[in-house]
C-alpha cells in the first residue's frame, strides 16, 4: 500500500499546474523540467508523460524497475498500455485499482488519454490527469482531478477505457 499511496500523493501534488497554449511549455519551470525528464517535448500532448512521471517518482529508488518502466513508457497513452501489457514485469487489466495508470482511447482510434486512479467509489473513479480541462477532454491546459464513470457504453466520439496498468507494491 505504501507504493500506491506514494503514487497517489505524487499525482495530487501537481493538481493545478498550468500549461502554456499549444503544449508549448508550462508556467511552473520545475514541473516542465520533470515532464521533460519523463520524455515530454515542446508541442507534444502530455497526459501520458504526466502519468508516467508520477509512477517514476517512486520507481527511481529501484534502478532495474525504473529502467524497465522508461523503456515501456511512451508519449502515446495507447502505446504505453500496449507496452506494459506485453511486459513480463507489470500487470494490466480492466478493473480500476488505486495508483493504476488508466488509459483511454478516443473512439476506436489511435489517440488516447491517461491518468492516475486515486479513488474508487461505486461506478465512479477519481483520477488525476494531465493535459485536461474542466470539460474533461484529452486536450486541455492543466493537471486536474476528474470524476470518471467506470462502466459505460462505448462512445465513438469520446474517451473509452482501454485498460489499467497496475503498480507493483514495493517497500
Amino acid at each position: 500500500m505504501k507504493t500506491i499511496l506514494f503514487i497517489i500523493e505524487a499525482a495530487k501534488f501537481y493538481i493545478g499546474r498550468l500549461e502554456k497554449k499549444g503544449n508549448s511549455g508550462f508556467f511552473d519551470a520545475g514541473f516542465e523540467a520533470e515532464l521533460k525528464g519523463a520524455g515530454w517535448y515542446f508541442g507534444a500532448p502530455w497526459c501520458a508523460f504526466f502519468a508516467n512521471m508520477a509512477w517514476r517518482k517512486h520507481l527511481k529508488k529501484y534502478d532495474a524497475l525504473f529502467e524497465i518502466a522508461k523503456k515501456l513508457d511512451s508519449g502515446s497513452a495507447v502505446q504505453t498500455f500496449k507496452n506494459y501489457k506485453a511486459s513480463e514485469y507489470f500487470e494490466t487489466g480492466d478493473t480500476p485499482k488505486l495508483g493504476a495508470k488508466v488509459i483511454w482511447r478516443l473512439g476506436d482510434g489511435a489517440k488516447g488519454h491517461a491518468g492516475i486512479v486515486i479513488a474508487i467509489e461505486g461506478n465512479t473513479m477519481t483520477t488525476v490527469e494531465g493535459n485536461t480541462n474542466a470539460h474533461g477532454s484529452r486536450e486541455g491546459d492543466c493537471v486536474a482531478c476528474k470524476y470518471r464513470t467506470i462502466e459505460r457504453p462505448f462512445t465513438a466520439t469520446g474517451l473509452n477505457v482501454v485498460g489499467y496498468i497496475y503498480p507493483l507494491e514495493l517497500s
